[in-house]
Formats: C-alpha cells, sequence, structure tokens
C-alpha cells in the first residue's frame, strides 16, 4: 500500500533530468540522512512528504514528520516567525530561526520575497527561546494550521503531508480543467493569482506557416498526459511527427536555434515558465515564438493531409548479444538504498572509462552496477550513450527498453519527462538500425 501511495516520491532527489553530477550529489545527501535512521523510516524527504512509521506491540503507526533539518545546534534561542500581509492579515510564509533570521532576505523563498516587495508585510513570533528540534516541530505544527484552519496560501515549498490542501503551487482553481483530446492552458499557481495578479493563457492557433522548423518542449510533463492523452501518448506523438515529415517540417532541438518557427508543447505548464522562456527568444534570437499543443498541431495536420502511416518498430528486427544476467537474477531488487551502494561505485568507474572512450570496459562496470542492483536513470543514460558510440543500436533499444520498464515498475521518482527523454533516445536508435539495415542490403 505504502509503496503504490509514496513509492513515486520516496526518491525524488534521486532525479535531477540526467544532470549526473546533480544526481550524484543529491543521491549523497539522501545516503547521510541514512546513516542516521534508526527504527523508523523517513519516506518522501525530497519532497516534503515525510511519514514516520513505527511498530509497537499494538501494529504500527503512521505520524507526518516535521519538514525541517536539523542543524544539529544546541542553542536554545531558536523561534517560529510567520511574516504576513498588514492589509489583510494572510500569512505567507512560516519560518524558524534564530537572531536575525526572521527579517532577512531569503535566497530560495523567491514567492515569499516577491510578496514582501509588493506589499506592505510584516513579521510576528509564534513562540521564541526554543530549541532546534521544539522550533522544527512548531514551524510543521504552524503550517499544518494554517492550511488546515485558514484560506491562507504558504509559499513554503515543503509543507506537511497530511494536510488538508497543498500551498498553493498547483494550477489555480481558474484553469480549465484537463479533457481529453484538448489542448490545456499554459497555467498561473494558486500563489501567482492570488498575490501577483497572474492568469493562464490558452496555446496560441496554430499557423501552417509556423510548422516549418518546430521544437518539441516536454519540460514539466505530469499528471495531464494520461488525461490528455488517454494513456495512448506515444500515438499521438507519433502520428505527429509522421505528419510533420510528411508536411516537409523539421523537428529542431533547441528551442533557442535561430531557424525555429514554433515551440510544440506535449504538456502543459507555469505560463511563468512560458513567458521566461519568451524573453530568452526575444533576447537569443530577436523574437518571440508561436506556441502550440500537440494535440492542435495533430489535428491540424490530420484534417491537412488525412491519414498518414507510422513506422511500425515491431517491424525493425532487434537482436542484442550481451552477457548481462537476467533482470530477475539482478541482486537488490526490493532494496533500493542497498542497490545503490553496492552498484553506484561501479557505474562511477564505468562513466569514466566511457568518458575515455573505453566503451567495452564502461559497459563491463555498467552490467556489475547493475546486477548489483543500481538503477538510476544515469546507469540507463550511460548504457545507451556507450551502445550509441558503438552503433550497436540492437543493445540501446534493448536497454532503454528495460529502463523504461524497471523505472516505472519500481516506481522511482522518474517523472514522465525523463521516461519522454528516453523514448526520444530510443526514437532515434531505431532510426539509426532502420537506416544500418538499409545500408547492409
Amino acid at each position: 500500500m505504502f509503496g503504490k501511495l509514496f513509492g513515486n516520491k520516496k526518491q525524488a532527489k534521486h532525479n535531477d533530468n540526467q544532470k549526473v553530477l546533480n544526481e550524484k550529489k543529491e543521491l549523497l545527501k539522501h545516503d547521510k540522512k541514512k546513516e542516521t535512521a534508526k527504527n523508523d523510516k523517513d519516506i518522501g524527504v525530497g519532497m516534503g512528504l515525510s511519514l514516520n512509521i513505527s511498530s509497537d506491540k499494538n501494529g504500527f503507526s503512521i505520524s507526518s514528520l516535521p519538514v525541517g533539518v536539523s542543524t544539529g545546534s544546541a542553542a536554545t534561542d531558536f523561534y517560529v516567525y510567520v511574516w504576513f500581509i498588514k492589509d489583510t492579515g494572510e500569512i505567507f510564509y512560516v519560518g524558524k530561526g534564530r537572531g536575525n533570521r526572521y527579517k532577512m532576505f531569503h535566497e530560495r523563498a523567491y514567492e515569499a520575497e516577491k510578496i514582501r516587495e509588493m506589499y506592505d508585510t510584516a513579521s510576528r513570533f509564534v513562540e521564541t527561546g526554543l530549541t532546534e528540534e521544539q522550533a522544527i516541530e512548531l514551524e510543521s505544527k504552524e503550517m499544518t494550521r494554517i492550511l488546515n484552519e485558514t484560506n491562507d496560501r504558504l509559499t513554503n515549498r515543503i509543507t506537511p503531508l497530511f494536510t488538508k490542501r497543498d500551498n498553493g503551487y498547483s494550477r489555480s482553481s481558474e484553469t480549465p480543467e484537463l479533457q481529453f483530446e484538448t489542448a490545456p492552458y499554459l497555467y498561473a499557481s494558486e500563489i501567482e493569482e492570488h498575490y501577483f495578479g497572474i492568469q493562464s493563457r490558452s496555446f496560441d492557433e496554430v499557423m501552417y506557416e509556423n510548422l516549418k522548423a518546430v521544437v518539441f518542449i516536454t519540460r514539466s510533463a505530469r499528471d495531464e498526459i494520461g488525461i490528455i492523452y488517454g494513456g495512448e501518448f506515444d500515438k499521438y506523438q507519433d502520428e505527429t511527427k509522421a505528419l510533420l515529415s510528411t508536411n516537409g517540417s523539421k523537428i529542431l532541438k533547441s528551442k533557442f536555434a535561430k531557424s525555429v518557427t514554433a515551440w510544440i508543447y506535449i504538456g502543459d505548464d507555469y505560463v511563468t515558465n512560458y513567458e521566461n522562456d519568451q524573453e530568452q527568444a526575444l533576447e537569443k534570437i530577436g523574437q518571440n515564438i508561436p506556441t502550440f499543443h500537440l494535440i492542435d498541431v495533430w489535428k491540424f495536420l490530420k484534417e491537412k493531409l488525412g491519414e498518414v502511416e507510422t513506422v511500425s518498430k515491431e517491424e525493425i528486427p532487434i537482436n542484442p548479444i550481451h552477457n548481462r544476467v537476467p533482470l530477475k537474477d539482478v541482486k537488490n531488487l526490493s532494496n533500493w538504498d542497498k542497490g545503490f551502494d553496492e552498484g553506484m561505485p561501479y557505474w562511477e568507474k564505468g562513466d569514466k572509462e566511457r568518458k575515455a572512450r573505453n566503451l567495452e570496459r564502461a559497459i563491463e562496470l555498467f552490467d556489475i552496477a547493475r546486477y548489483n542492483g543500481y538503477n538510476a536513470p544515469a546507469l540507463y543514460t550511460s548504457y545507451a550513450m556507450a551502445y550509441r558510440r558503438l552503433k550497436d543500436f540492437d543493445n540501446e533499444i534493448a536497454i532503454i527498453d528495460e529502463a523504461i520498464e524497471r523505472l516505472q515498475s519500481e516506481k522511482i521518482n522518474v517523472n514522465e519527462t525523463t521516461i519522454m527523454e528516453l523514448k526520444e533516445r530510443q526514437e532515434k536508435a531505431f532510426a539509426l538500425k532502420q537506416k544500418q539495415n538499409c545500408s547492409e542490403c
């Protein structure tokens, strides 16, 4: 039950969009925290989902852990404070600290600082003279109270688990609901809408002349994918790409390429992210970019070109030859932490060998990392890059198949964007394999 509810959030810090160094850094943080854990289990630290699961003679109990992080200080002059808007009394931030912390600039609290800049705000103490542990606990209780008993929108990024509502970063209530085969909206969060007056906006109407050179935007793909595409995203993406190819359109990689004529979103996103991208486009290439949704492009081109055949991957024979043990024989399949401990060092050594172009040795080390249970997206990305360099597209395709199946089934926090990146790499490998087959004919 807990794996189903929280498993996909347990390792949130381990997935940093395939940025390997960041991933290692976050994983090492997790490892350090794990060393301090004793009889209780901490689930979902990276997402602000903290559960304390402990057993006793009556079975087990569940409680929400405090969201704060201890520095180990023995001081007793900690306090908990809130920032609020004077005119309305709305609390928009809860914090703990000592000294002048309550009135200092908070670099990571971007939205809170923006509110302090725009509104007449003040601060007050909830309680003073606390130990750090007491302050951490009270901070969580105060956040829970606000989210359960008021309508105030907190800008704290991490909030206690068992609250009646979230902290205001989800789609605002004014955002149109997601629908099947319907383009969503670039949305404003509750915080953005309430405090800053930002409104959701629709995607641009598809114009034929803007389909000459497009870039697919896969950022922030989440729950909307399943609703919009009815669980068949690959079908819609493959058909759209085939339609674009038939139309003579180019699919580019960089959204700031000088020749780009449109961005095509596969999901939705914050309207502020979209606006930031448009500002960058204006700075880098001197123009704003028409922004369409894949569903609208799919409908537009189907109406213009009719049905189009997509290349069936089943028609491309794949025969991967390797010495990897079957997945069922991998160690630590049910123990992610142990698999990380025993496998990650081999992946690190292997990736150094890959970068040094010692590809066969790199793959041997990746096999050992995999055998020991290491299951991070970076491992499979490294595998795929090594096989690509060797032009072994069969094994590249096969290892990506395993990556997608394994990452999804084991519920490690791999968002849709990560899966899509793997699928895009696999799609390219299929195309290269097909080209390779043709050249051998």
